[in-house]
C-alpha cells in the first residue's frame, strides 16, 4: 500500500506512527516547511517529496493532513492528478461536498480522528463518497481500525465527532491537570501527583470497561451517605461543573460547523 500524507504536522505524526506500527506501508510526505517534512521522512521512513502533486502520483491513497484553512489550495494544486485515486482529508469543518467544489466528483472520505490513534487508542469518524467502492471502503476502514475505534456515520455527525473526540483529549487532560493541581495543593510533588491521577483515571476506565458499569454505577459504590466523596459531587454540582463541560463541548461543535 501506497500512502501519501500531505502536511507533516502532530495529526499526520500520530498517523504515520500508527500505520508503521500496524500495517506494512510505503509512506511518502510533503510539506511546505522542507525541514518538517525531513523530520518527518527520517522518523517515519517517508519518502520525502517535493510538492502536492508529487505526493498525489507517487500513491494510491492521499492523506491531506493540513488545516482547514490550508485545505483548497491544496485541492486547487492536487486535483488535475486525482483520477481514481482515494482522497482523505482530515480538516475538521470542512464537508466532502466544499472538496467536491474544488475537485469535482472524486472518491473521497473524511475522517475525523484524534491524536490517541498514535498508541492505537484512537476515536475516529469516517464518511465516504458515493465514489467510493464497497472495496475501497473496507481498505480505508482496516486502515483506520489499526489505529483504534472507528465509527462510520452520516456526515452531518461529524461536527459532532470532532467536538468530542477531536478536542476530547484536550478536555480530558485538562480536567487531568485540575485533579493533579488538586494533589499538588494537598501536598503531594507533580511528579507524584501526575502518575497517581493517570492511575486514577485508568484504573476506573478499566473497571468500568471490564465490569460493564456505568458512571451512576461506579458514583453509588464510592459514594457513603454524609462522607467526603458526596461533599465534592455536591460542591461540583453547585458550581455547574457538568454543565461548562457540556457546554465547553456545544462551543466547540458550533466552532466545527463554522470552522471556515
Amino acid at each position: 500500500m501506497k500512502i501519501g500524507i500531505i502536511g507533516c504536522g502532530n495529526m499526520a505524526s500520530s498517523i504515520a506512527h500508527s500505520i508503521k506500527q500496524s500495517i506494512e506501508a510505503q509512506l511518502f510526505c510533503y510539506d511546505i516547511d522542507i525541514d518538517k517534512a525531513n523530520r518527518f521522512s527520517q522518523v517515519y521512513g517517508a519518502i520525502r517529496v517535493n510538492s502536492e502533486i508529487e505526493t498525489v502520483e507517487s500513491s494510491s491513497i492521499i492523506i491531506i493532513a493540513v488545516k482547514p484553512k490550508d485545505i483548497f489550495d491544496v485541492l486547487e494544486k492536487i486535483k488535475d492528478g486525482i483520477s481514481e485515486k482515494i482522497i482523505v482529508s482530515i480538516a475538521a469543518g470542512i464537508s466532502i461536498s466544499k472538496i467536491k467544489e474544488v475537485v469535482g466528483e472524486k472518491k473521497i472520505v473524511r475522517v475525523m480522528p484524534n491524536i490517541n490513534i498514535s498508541v492505537q487508542k484512537g476515536v475516529m469518524g469516517i464518511y465516504f463518497s458515493e465514489k467510493v467502492s464497497a472495496d475501497e471502503k473496507e481498505k480505508i476502514l482496516n486502515l483506520f481500525k489499526s489505529m483504534g475505534e472507528v465509527i462510520a456515520t452520516d456526515e452531518k455527525h461529524m461536527d459532532a465527532i470532532t467536538a468530542l473526540f477531536g478536542s476530547g483529549p484536550a478536555f480530558v487532560a485538562h480536567f487531568i491537570e485540575s485533579c493533579v493541581d488538586a494533589a499538588v495543593k494537598l501536598g503531594f510533588s507533580r511528579q507524584e501527583s501526575l502518575n497517581l491521577v493517570l492511575t486514577l483515571f485508568e484504573g476506573t476506565v478499566v473497571n468500568m470497561k471490564n465490569n460493564m458499569l456505568t458512571t451512576q454505577q461506579i458514583k453509588d459504590m464510592v459514594t457513603s451517605p454524609g462522607g467526603t466523596t458526596i461533599e465534592g459531587l455536591v460542591e461540583f454540582e453547585r458550581r455547574a461543573v457538568k454543565g461548562a463541560i457540556i457546554d465547553g463541548i456545544l462551543k466547540a461543535y458550533e466552532r466545527a460547523k463554522n470552522i471556515l
